[in-house]
């Protein structure tokens, strides 16, 4: 939610939401490092941007005619900076939090639709396990190519390693495939059926989730408000 207000509200609510997400960071205490991979792809984006937004040239003329607007320049700062936003927030939100507690805080927002339709039931399960099974593949991927390593020299040129990831993708797709057979199984052994999912409750609700709810509503509040 407060991802699509970042994309609809003016310079008010962005400098809002990045004093907030400068708190968060100091808060969480995560480490820097885990936003390098985001500044790398800020750059590439701003060096797109750029010179797509803040070139201009005369309409049936060549584009050498034309000449830098700061008008585009500003539009693709103003777009950099809400990507950048965007990103930040998804970045910290998926650092802090375990993909368990993901799926189960989703599945808990869809459990009023569940009396509505069923298929948000099934839904909810769909974004559940997904969650909770991307860390897993992504492990399995890691293991295959530490064997495919130690089994044969890693090639220098990137055209040759590209080729040897290609070769994982087999041996990931079986891995998975037998996984999805499993649950499948256990899901049908215990007895589950098309609109019956119900959410897990961890813990109950505390001072401080309230207070983070509050905050978080009197945000999207503010960043309507500025729209």
């Amino acid at each position: 939610m407060l991802s699509l207000l970042i994309t609809m509200t003016q310079w008010q609510g962005l400098v809002l939401t990045s004093f907030a997400l400068l708190g968060l960071v100091l808060l969480s205490r995560t480490s820097l490092n885990i936003y390098r991979s985001l500044i790398v792809v800020l750059l590439w984006m701003g060096l797109f941007y750029g010179p797509a937004t803040g070139w201009v040239w005369p309409e049936n003329s060549p584009i050498w005619f034309g000449h830098w607007s700061v008008a585009g320049l500003v539009q693709a700062g103003d777009m950099l900076w809400r990507i950048a936003l965007v990103f930040g927030l998804t970045r910290l939100y998926t650092a802090v939090t375990m993909p368990l507690e993901q799926g189960l805080g989703i599945a808990y927002f869809f459990n009023p639709l569940i009396r509505i339709t069923p298929k948000a039931a099934d839904f909810a399960l769909l974004l559940t396990l997904t969650l909770r099974f991307i860390p897993l593949i992504v492990e399995e991927t890691t293991l295959i190519w530490k064997v495919r390593v130690l089994k044969c020299e890693l090639p220098q040129s990137w055209f040759k390693r590209s080729r040897e990831l290609m070769h994982l993708i087999v041996p990931l797709i079986l891995l998975t495939l037998r996984r999805a057979e499993e649950l499948a199984e256990n899901l049908m052994l215990r007895g589950y059926g098309s609109g019956n999912y119900r959410t897990l409750i961890l813990h109950e609700q505390t001072p401080w989730d309230r207070l983070g709810v509050l905050i978080v509503g009197i945000w999207a509040i503010l960043l309507l408000i500025w729209r």
